[in-house]
């Protein structure tokens, strides 16, 4: 059984025994933006997959983040065209006046199979505030 798990602005097949990504945001000064998210689904049967108990390893220094709910309609693109898959978003608030880079760094643990063994994805989110 295949998964994918899909993010705000990334795409990823899981399976290995453990990863690390390295991403850029820019945001604007004084607004809450999504820097990146995550939502799964079974590739051949579109059933929903489970949703990771993300960790905040690193908080940021110069603002504030949260982990929210977040629930999407798959596009004509998926092969689930029309499903609604339930997620998270990941959210970033800059301190008021703060303008510069900020970082966030997530452990997010998954497993590639219901019997496979647990993985830890670690994704740093390097953000730019304009």
């Amino acid at each position: 059984m295949r998964r994918i798990v899909v993010g705000a602005a990334l795409v990823l097949s899981m399976a290995g025994s453990a990863g690390a990504e390295t991403l850029d945001r820019t945001v604007k000064a004084g607004s809450r933006s999504a820097i990146g998210g995550f939502f799964g689904y079974e590739v051949d049967t579109c059933y929903p997959s489970e949703i990771p108990d993300v960790k905040i390893r690193q908080a940021p220094s110069n603002g504030s983040f949260q982990i929210v709910p977040y629930e999407q309609v798959l596009g004509k693109d998926s092969r689930c065209p029309g499903k609604k898959v339930r997620g998270l978003a990941y959210v970033y608030t800059p301190n008021k006046g703060f303008r510069g880079a900020d970082e966030v760094v997530l452990d997010i643990p998954w497993r590639s199979t219901d019997s496979g063994g647990l993985t830890i994805w670690s994704y740093t989110y390097r953000i730019r505030v304009e």
